[in-house]
């Protein structure tokens, strides 16, 4: 009978301390305005990365992997009190299994956390604090930062929320590299679910950015490659950065980047930039495979301006 009692009284425990406690809210009055690189994996999104670091003038830390998990998180516990919130949002960043790469610990930064004014204490002060700290603790001294995590293609409406004035630079490739480079590199073995994933991204994407148009910026990566100085141009235009010749080949700084030199799937982004990886999917994939893949996605890639995929190279 107890047991069956638990979860009843934990429902009422929390609605006592919905009603006794006021919600803290997800910003205050915070002139925050970050940047976030989306978009499906495999897209070029660490080049692009690290190009922006390059500069000297942005922070973007590792992967964070549960960014929108903290904002869920954070809105269904607004009522706890305030150091037991902070200390559950740090730990869901510092848990995670990939938090290695930020070669750091969330511990020292608690305490300024949990001393916030009450008038200061926010999910955007706690994000905007977080990725600071990071910029700090890694010998970086810039005042903006930015996020390179492609799962936060699927949470722009939540990280929106948070931060209203934030931009978002959308990294688009063409879909039969992206299955092709998923495949290649493990991360997506399945040919249906890297297709299914390259195509539900540009959708959310393109959903978010209808609703948002003057705070979206897409660039494709062929674009990328092929003009690049431009495009890294109109990229520092958008974010307000002044652009700089070295953030183009410059690869000295990806030793302190965290997770560059970690995993074998960044390799290329370690390279110079260089046009051999366009179409390398038409190349690579079987004439069955890229038959299957016009299938599901040939009239996105037509919609899109790319080639069919059952097309030889």
């Amino acid at each position: 009978m107890m047991q069956m009692l638990y979860p009843l009284y934990d429902v009422l425990s929390r609605l006592g301390k919905i009603v006794t406690r006021r919600a803290w809210p997800l910003r205050c009055h915070e002139d925050v305005a970050p940047f976030f690189i989306v978009g499906a994996g495999r897209s070029g999104t660490t080049l692009l990365r690290r190009m922006l670091v390059a500069s000297g003038q942005v922070h973007i830390p590792p992967e964070t992997y549960v960014l929108s998990q903290v904002i869920e998180h954070y809105r269904r516990n607004a009522y706890l009190d305030w150091p037991t919130l902070v200390n559950q949002c740090m730990a869901l960043f510092e848990l995670h299994p990939e938090f290695h790469t930020f070669q750091i610990t969330l511990r020292p930064l608690l305490p300024a956390l949990h001393a916030l004014p009450e008038d200061e204490r926010s999910l955007a002060r706690i994000l905007d604090m977080f990725y600071r700290f990071h910029a700090r603790q890694t010998g970086v001294d810039c005042e903006r930062w930015g996020d390179k995590t492609p799962i936060n293609t699927f949470a722009l409406d939540d990280i929106y929320a948070v931060f209203p004035k934030a931009r978002f630079i959308h990294l688009l490739r063409d879909g039969v590299d992206v299955v092709s480079s998923f495949m290649d590199t493990g991360l997506m073995p399945r040919l249906e679910d890297a297709a299914s994933h390259w195509k539900a991204s540009i959708r959310a994407v393109n959903r978010f950015a209808l609703k948002h148009p003057k705070q979206c910026l897409e660039l494709r990566y062929e674009c990328l490659i092929s003009n690049t100085v431009e495009e890294i141009k109109n990229i520092c235009e958008f974010l307000n950065l002044d652009y700089k010749e070295t953030m183009i080949e410059s690869l000295e700084h990806t030793q302190s980047m965290g997770d560059m030199q970690n995993y074998a799937h960044y390799k290329h982004a370690n390279e110079g930039v260089t046009p051999k990886h366009i179409g390398k999917g038409r190349k690579s994939l079987s004439q069955e495979e890229r038959l299957a893949l016009q299938v599901a996605l040939g009239s996105l890639l037509r919609e899109l301006g790319y080639a069919p995929a059952d097309r030889e190279a």
